[in-house]
């Protein structure tokens, strides 16, 4: 189900990925080999992500600093998932237009990353299938709706 809420046209759009990044690093006084072979404690991070979604982040803070009278709107899909609830809560609060974000109940892009004690990657995995479903149809209807009203 697509919802939109009209606002008006943005002078930057930006199209493609918005994820959801879990980072778990091991403590510093964590075995290596413990790291990577078993469960090892350490701190959990969730943030928000995405190539597309932080390239309109920084256009979005580089507008507000200018005190520009311009916006930028990040067209990506997100899931009806709760990744997908905590992505347009956290884009909010930067104040980012959300109107962009296209709803659809595959799940939420997330990326998962794993490091070692020192902050190297040891290893992760990406679901981004609703990133690879996101097709130029989409992103047309979108636009012709957006231009229709």
């Amino acid at each position: 189900m697509l919802i939109l809420v009209i606002q008006p046209p943005a002078d930057l759009i930006v199209v493609g990925s918005a994820a959801v990044d879990i980072i778990a690093q091991a403590d510093l006084n964590t075995d290596p080999s413990l790291a990577k072979n078993s469960t090892a404690s350490g701190k959990v991070s969730l943030s928000v992500g995405g190539v597309a979604r932080n390239m309109a982040e920084a256009a979005h803070r580089i507008l507000t600093a200018q005190e520009l009278q311009a916006s930028c709107l990040l067209v990506a899909p997100v899931g009806e998932d709760g990744f997908g609830k905590f992505l347009i809560q956290e884009t909010e609060k930067l104040g980012m237009r959300t109107d962009g974000l296209l709803r659809n109940g595959r799940s939420t892009a997330v990326c998962d990353m794993i490091l070692d004690s020192a902050g190297n990657l040891i290893g992760g995995v990406a679901d981004m299938e609703i990133t690879d479903a996101l097709i130029d149809e989409q992103v047309y209807l979108f636009f012709q709706l957006m231009t229709f009203y």
